[in-house]
């Protein structure tokens, strides 16, 4: 019978548990976050506690987590004013993401990450220009004809990132993405397509986000009294 040293084994139990983990390699640039604590949160929380915390040092922190990639996590900075940093949402699949909180935050290094900034980056430039419509149409001396011009140039943005939203959510129903943009647009989605992403998907969404539980629970539309 071979004998495997204890030092192989300690090798290979760490193997294992890298190939099954999400490490978050983090960047700050504000040189007065040095020495105080980002934060690794559940996004349905503060329902459920789940909170890791690092300390910033010369701008860099790390988390590894167990991989999960039907669990949605945001990195979080504590508020301050001026220089608030932007959260950033993250999905717990296995590998190694790059993340840099500031003003505009990004992260990206995983097939479902990338898809997340791809997502937050189109939603950024449509609320830019949307705010830009706005700003147009309040404008003095603006005509009624132009105004309606830019009304539907507005209805127009707002519909075709509709579909996008609701696309990468059925495009990645089994994964994160999915059980995110459902809890974010919840309650723009209608009630037959809420009751089919949860037939689709179970109980999974249920059992990984206890917010999203509640609001799918006490949704009157999905169980009338």
């Amino acid at each position: 019978m071979k004998v495997i040293p204890v030092v192989c084994l300690s090798f290979l139990a760490v193997s294992c548990i890298s190939k099954d983990t999400l490490t978050v390699n983090g960047t700050v640039d504000d040189p007065a976050l040095n020495n105080t604590k980002v934060y690794f949160v559940a996004s349905d929380g503060p329902v459920t506690h789940d909170v890791d915390s690092a300390i910033i040092i010369d701008g860099r922190f790390r988390f590894v987590k167990k991989a999960d990639s039907m669990r949605v996590r945001i990195v979080r900075v504590p508020v301050r004013f001026p220089g608030a940093l932007e959260d950033l949402v993250t999905v717990l699949e296995k590998g190694t993401i790059d993340v840099d909180l500031s003003a505009n935050s990004r992260g990206g290094g995983t097939r479902l990450n990338n898809r997340l900034q791809e997502w937050k980056d189109y939603k950024h430039s449509h609320d830019s220009l949307q705010s830009d419509l706005y700003a147009l149409k309040r404008q003095e001396g603006t005509t009624k004809e132009y105004t309606d011009s830019l009304l539907m140039k507005s209805a127009l943005l707002n519909q075709e990132y509709r579909s996008y939203v609701f696309n990468l959510m059925n495009e990645n129903l089994h994964n994160g993405i999915g059980l995110l943009l459902f809890k974010v647009y919840y309650h723009e989605i209608a009630v037959e397509e809420k009751k089919r992403i949860l037939d689709l998907t179970g109980n999974i969404y249920l059992e990984k986000d206890a917010q999203l539980r509640n609001m799918v629970m006490n949704d009157k539309s999905l169980n009338p009294e």
